[in-house]
């Protein structure tokens, strides 16, 4: 299960059937020809995350929102479905420098569209420690943040962050976060975060954080590094159970 699959090649896309969201109708606010991501995450379906310079540009806020509104009207027209409205697309939606302003137009577009949705991210956690991405996230009905290893060294073997991250500072605005809802994907075969010894300490930072609740979920797309490999669902199951046996968080499991 290696390789990837192709990027997303519009502003708005699907509603796809996820596992953890239901009907998700997906917002992608980066480019469409290559990913931008502040992390080269081991299992990302999408590739590895490749430097260099392209170009396709960001697109401004404007341009994006007016995009999304033809889309959700036609959407509406057409009768389909919508459970939830989620940044996520082609890379780490928290690098648009206007993020704040789309997800005030977005939101205003949900209530007109889709009022009943809730406005979500998928991020990978790296860019809360800036003010200005807090500050725009604070506006979203939900946020999903990746935290798929309490140990640095882990941490950086299966998400490999771009640039400076830090994982403590991360870690604590993960815990002043209201509401924040964990992400944790975990993996087997040529990558590993299922060992006790790392799950006990996972189960240690969950508790400090204090997440509303936890996504437990494994692999079902390719994968950029080869040799990854689902874990079994009884394994998942288990250390969902641990987590809220120990610390109360309810925990979820897909795989």
């Amino acid at each position: 299960m290696d390789g990837g699959i192709p990027l997303q090649d519009s502003v708005v896309y699907g509603p796809i059937h996820s596992r953890r969201l239901g009907h998700s109708l997906g917002i992608n606010i980066l480019p469409v020809s290559h990913k931008v991501c502040s992390s080269n995450c081991v299992y990302c379906q999408y590739g590895w995350t490749v430097s260099g310079r392209f170009p396709e540009r960001l697109k401004k806020a404007p341009e994006l929102l007016k995009e999304i509104e033809e889309s959700f009207s036609r959407l509406v027209h057409s009768g389909t479905r919508v459970d939830c409205v989620t940044l996520a697309g082609n890379g780490e939606p928290t690098l648009h420098p206007e993020l704040e302003a789309v997800i005030i137009g977005l939101k205003a577009l949900r209530d007109v569209y889709f009022p009943k949705a809730p406005v979500g991210i998928l991020s990978d956690s790296t860019q809360i420690t800036r003010h200005k991405v807090r500050q725009a996230i604070g506006w979203l009905d939900v946020c999903y943040m990746k935290f798929d290893a309490a140990e640095e060294s882990t941490w950086r073997r299966i998400n490999d962050p771009l640039g400076h991250t830090d994982f403590q500072a991360m870690i604590r605005v993960l815990h002043e976060l209201p509401d924040v809802i964990l992400q944790s994907m975990f993996v087997q075969g040529t990558y590993d975060n299922t060992d006790d010894g790392h799950l006990a300490t996972w189960i240690d930072r969950v508790a400090w954080i204090h997440p509303q609740s936890v996504q437990v979920y494994t692999i079902d797309r390719p994968t950029a590094a080869a040799g990854i490999t689902k874990v079994p669902r009884p394994i998942l199951e288990g250390i969902a159970a641990r987590l809220t046996e120990a610390t109360g968080v309810p925990a979820e499991v897909f795989d």
